[in-house]
């Protein structure tokens, strides 16, 4: 689970039917762990670690039930709290933002060739990108034990080894 992706998922076809598979998570959930809660329901699910074990960078594990007529393929994606997921996702943002509304100004002054400082700032918004990059990506390693929790948890209940894309 250590990559360069910011968000890691799963594709899995199951041979259970969506309601077996309910029934085991929630059985598993109920008997076997003092670690992990979730909700799921016939479509879906949602996998968090206790809150008495979360830290800012604690991962949480999405999955959804489709049925086939072979079975059930379920998908499931890894990601932050969504409050996490938000300050990430503002801050981009806001730079991105910023770099357009600089980018614009400065080179209208350019091409009226009136003198501009404006597009000095612009390398340190990359700076403030990879920075923000580089932070989500420690967090991520801060997470990975718990995610691996999470994923063998999964993997437990569904007597199924899961590959992680």
């Amino acid at each position: 689970m250590t990559s360069f992706r910011v968000r890691p998922k799963f594709r899995h076809e199951c041979t259970c039917k969506p309601k077996e598979i309910v029934d085991r998570i929630n059985a598993n959930l109920e008997t076997k762990h003092d670690l992990i809660e979730g909700k799921v329901f016939l479509t879906h699910g949602l996998f968090r670690i206790m809150p008495e074990h979360q830290h800012f960078w604690s991962p949480q594990l999405s999955v959804s039930f489709e049925e086939t007529d072979s079975g059930t393929v379920i998908r499931g994606m890894y990601g932050p709290h969504p409050t996490v997921w938000a300050v990430f996702l503002f801050g981009y943002a806001l730079l991105g933002i910023a770099a357009f509304f600089i980018s614009i100004i400065g080179l209208v002054k350019l091409s009226l060739h009136i003198e501009t400082q404006l597009l000095w700032t612009l390398p340190f918004i990359l700076g403030g990108v990879v920075i923000l990059y580089f932070i989500a990506q420690t967090g991520q390693k801060m997470g990975v034990e718990q995610t691996f929790q999470l994923h063998h948890f999964f993997e437990e209940t569904i007597h199924e080894t899961v590959h992680i894309h």
